[in-house]
């Protein structure tokens, strides 16, 4: 006879410590310090189970393997983008421009996984269609055709995946931009290529940097302001 006070044969019994306050948003907020302080590589599911304090198997009950868990971070962090409340007093020029910055600033907060979702998108499909929503609503309130939407928003899309991609990479807010160029120009034959001589010498002279948050503002200006010229 089994004692009644014991888990018998097959049983689980009672949760090991800290499995009882399992979940998936638990599970995901722990993966995302992973993520976040070692990048993707460090995150296994053994290691996540480490942190949490709990058996491997309990993790997978949740979230099956890291395909899935991968998911669950790409939705924790995008997923948020969808939730914003449509403001229609605000002008689609600035709900435009202020969805493209939410998007960067949700990439720029995480870039271990952003450089993975980014090269990665088919593993995330669901999270990143939803994720253009915002723009996809401002561009319709613009007046632009389906058509135009569609090709405006992959466009719009296109460079922010390209600009988080090298601000990930980079990983500060600044960098010196081709150290060598300046070196190139100078000595280019007399006459040769004179525009992009006289440009770099005078960046030269006051330090050839790049600076993302003016980058990010002049391409995006340049989109918005392209919509309005080509469309309106």
């Amino acid at each position: 006879m089994v004692n009644a006070g014991k888990p018998g044969p097959g049983r689980s019994g009672r949760p090991r410590s800290g499995e009882e306050r399992l979940s998936r948003q638990a599970i995901l907020e722990a993966a995302l310090r992973i993520v976040d302080a070692e990048g993707m590589d460090a995150m296994t599911m053994r290691r996540l189970a480490s942190t949490l304090g709990v058996n491997p198997m309990s993790i997978y009950h949740h979230l099956p393997n890291k395909a899935a868990v991968f998911a669950g971070l790409a939705e924790l962090v995008f997923g948020q983008l969808e939730a914003v409340t449509p403001d229609d007093s605000v002008r689609w020029q600035d709900e435009l421009t202020n969805s493209a910055r939410a998007y960067r600033d949700a990439v720029r907060a995480h870039p271990n996984l952003a450089l993975q979702v980014l090269s990665d998108t088919a593993a995330v499909s669901d999270v990143v269609v939803v994720t253009v929503e915002p723009f996809y609503r401002a561009l319709d309130r613009a007046g632009l055709e389906p058509r135009q939407i569609v090709e405006v928003v992959n466009t719009i899309i296109d460079f922010l995946h390209g600009f988080s991609l090298g601000e990930a990479s980079v990983q500060a807010e600044t960098f010196d931009l081709a150290p060598d160029l300046l070196r190139r120009v100078r000595g280019l034959p007399e006459g040769k290529a004179p525009t992009l001589t006289r440009v770099v010498r005078e960046l030269g002279e006051i330090g050839l940097h790049y600076d993302f948050d003016s980058g990010f503002e002049s391409g995006l200006a340049l989109i918005v302001a392209g919509v309005e010229t080509r469309f309106l």
